[in-house]
């Protein structure tokens, strides 16, 4: 009952969300037309009733060339009448060119006038006759004027002229403009359409002019950037085809704000009109595959939709462009279809977009919903005023408004990816320095276990080992002397074996004592104790050890296992080789990586067909565990004949 309730409490807090959205989606791009249409207004950039702008010029004949041949100019007109703007290229225009401009005023000027014109390369300005201005330093028909082409052919743009001109010379009447442009360089000449009227509204006119270029220049280098940014990162990541979309969507925004802000057409009539009307085209169905892809639809109706009108419109379009057919002949069907399609599909995206910002709570879609309905909403009312009601009301083409949103919208939507790439990354290099942080713990808990593991199984085979070592050495002994005491042997022979037993105890200790695996020390020890027995046995030590290095294998109890082994070799020629004389040597062989210790006896040598007992055997078991090789033999160099040697060879590395 509890959740039934707050699913019926949770449906009216969710309608109203959507009713406050779905009216935020209507009312907000409709108050920022508005403001937009209250601003252009105040900031227009409409001709005032009393400025003139000039269209048409004639082009004088004299030392330039014939003027029939200026692009524009019609000979069959008396004095060749040039539509203005004009570009003329320098191989067109071997000399000056002069420029004749009438004009009348119905009144005679109560303030002083503006003059603004557009031009390339300098211009020398008359009125009526009288020099007025000039944009060089010289009157304008001295022969310095002609010189240094290569420095004026830098200046690829116009220069502008701007005039004051006094109201004493601008009676009510005719009056005759007279321009003189110089030699073109490589820059080529041109002249635009001048203004001419009253310095108040030519500078109103140009405030609103110059704030609207600000803007149309802003928003086309904008998509220039970031169209050019994202096809870049499509031409990199090519599984990423949304960003090869946006960026051409883009591209084409930008070049429909290029009218206004190049001088002329980049290509002859009539490709430019036929580019420009494809990428209003491509940009329209563009912007509805983007808002389809991007508002998460799982239907495919939009996108058809979509292509179709891409398919449709760049042949239909493309024809009309190159015909030139006229965008406000509305006897003509064509005006209707191309308005008409592009009201369809700016308000399918619109509707797409709305619905995807009602159906979630993301401020993204909600914004990018405005945005495509601003984008609508400028386009119909640029289209209804300037196209359908032309001469019913004057406005700005503020188509730019729409596409600075889109393109905006773009702008965040790439800053987003990007900051989220790479906070994606940031997140990620932390997961995985946590990750390894947790690894390299677990992996030193392991290898703390291991050692812990290692050490007390090592403690307990050192345990073993020395258990083994008391019960055979030191336990026999004992129970020798203790057998020996219960038959009743003489105290001297009681005292020689417990004599026996703590030296082997000695023994055991000093072994255990030398743990850097020092064989000389490991010997000297040995010797020490084992001294006055072999002095009881008639035994002679000849001690010849040289200085060798510390061996690995003689650490810990490797030292005791070589003990045991020259122990037992120092009994057997006790107890068997009745020798005299016994020498120990050591050296070290650097091409093996061997130390030789070697122990030479006197005695009566070793049977050939000698079997091994346990003490052999237990002595080659002792030089295994210390990686050790040994081997009887008869002595090379012993002084007479018979003998037995023991070598032992000791690796200088462990893995040797």
């Amino acid at each position: 009952m509890a959740v039934f309730t707050r699913s019926m409490e949770g449906r009216p807090a969710t309608a109203t969300v959507s009713i406050r959205r779905l009216v935020l989606l209507v009312a907000l791009p409709l108050l920022v037309l508005w403001a937009v249409h209250l601003f252009s207004q105040h900031y227009g950039t409409a001709m005032p009733a009393q400025v003139l702008r000039l269209t048409e010029a004639r082009l004088l004949p004299g030392d330039a060339r014939d003027p029939a041949q200026v692009p524009g100019a019609l000979p069959d007109a008396p004095g060749h009448m040039v539509a203005l703007p004009v570009q003329i290229h320098e191989t067109d225009a071997p000399g000056p060119l002069r420029f004749a401009l009438d004009f009348r005023l119905d009144r005679a000027a109560e303030a002083p006038y503006w003059l603004v014109i557009q031009h390339r390369p300098a211009a020398t300005v008359y009125l009526d006759g009288q020099l007025i201005a000039t944009s060089s330093p010289g009157g304008g028909d001295a022969a310095e004027d002609e010189d240094d082409l290569a420095q004026r052919g830098l200046l690829l743009a116009g220069r502008r002229l701007q005039v004051s001109i006094p109201p004493a010379m601008l009676p009510a009447g005719e009056h005759r403009l007279t321009l003189r442009l110089s030699r073109p360089g490589f820059e080529g000449a041109g002249l635009s359409a001048p203004l001419l009227g009253p310095s108040v509204q030519i500078r109103a006119l140009q405030e609103g002019r110059r704030f609207w270029q600000v803007v149309r220049v802003t928003t086309a280098l904008a998509g220039i950037v970031i169209g050019a940014f994202m096809l870049m990162v499509w031409l990199a990541l090519r599984q990423e085809w949304l960003y090869g979309v946006t960026g051409l969507f883009c591209l084409c925004t930008a070049l429909l704000l290029s009218p206004y802000l190049l001088n002329g057409a980049l290509f002859p009539a009539p490709w430019w009109r036929v580019a420009l009307d494809l990428a209003d085209v491509l940009s329209k169905a563009g912007l509805l595959f983007l808002v389809a892809r991007l508002s998460g639809i799982a239907a495919r109706w939009p996108e058809k939709m979509a292509v179709a009108y891409l398919v449709l419109g760049t042949g239909i379009d493309g024809a009309a462009a190159f015909l030139g057919w006229s965008w406000t002949d509305f006897h003509h069907p064509w005006p209707w279809w191309a308005l008409g399609s592009r009201t369809v599909v700016l308000g399918a995206a619109a509707l797409l977009a709305a619905r995807a910002a009602l159906a979630t709570p993301r401020r993204a879609h909600l914004v990018g919903a405005c945005a495509v309905a601003l984008s609508a909403w400028v386009w119909l009312y640029v289209s209804w005023f300037a196209l359908v009601l032309s001469r019913q009301m004057s406005v700005v083409d503020i188509n730019v408004v729409g596409h600075a949103a889109l393109i905006a919208i773009a702008g965040v939507a790439l800053q987003r990816r990007f900051v989220g790439s790479l906070r994606d990354e940031a997140m990620a290099r932390i997961r995985l320095e946590q990750a390894l942080d947790a690894r390299t713990r677990e992996l030193q808990d392991r290898w703390e276990d291991l050692q812990d593991s290692e050490r007390q199984r090592t403690a307990a085979q050192e345990r073993e080992r020395l258990l083994q070592e008391m019960h055979d050495g030191l336990g026999s002994q004992l129970v020798t002397a203790r057998l020996c005491a219960e038959r009743g042997v003489s105290p001297q022979s009681l005292v020689e074996q417990l004599d026996e037993c703590i030296r082997e105890m000695r023994l055991t200790v000093d072994a255990l004592a030398v743990t850097d695996g020092d064989l000389t020390l490991l010997l000297a020890n040995l010797r020490h104790r084992m001294a006055p027995r072999l002095q009881d046995a008639g035994l002679e030590l000849d001690w010849q050890l040289t200085d060798v290095p510390l061996l690995p294998t003689l650490r810990g109890t490797g030292g005791r296992e070589l003990i045991r082994i020259v122990q037992e070799a120092l009994s057997n020629v006790i107890h068997h080789a009745g020798a005299t004389r016994v020498r120990f040597s050591t050296r070290v062989d650097e091409a093996r990586g061997q130390v030789l210790l070697s122990i030479v006896d006197n005695g009566c040598g070793m049977a050939a067909d000698l079997r091994q007992g346990n003490g052999l055997r237990g002595m080659r078991r002792r030089a295994e565990r210390i990686a050790a090789d040994i081997d009887w033999r008869a002595p090379e160099e012993a002084p007479v004949e018979g003998g037995t040697e023991l070598l032992l060879r000791l690796p200088l590395r462990v893995g040797n």
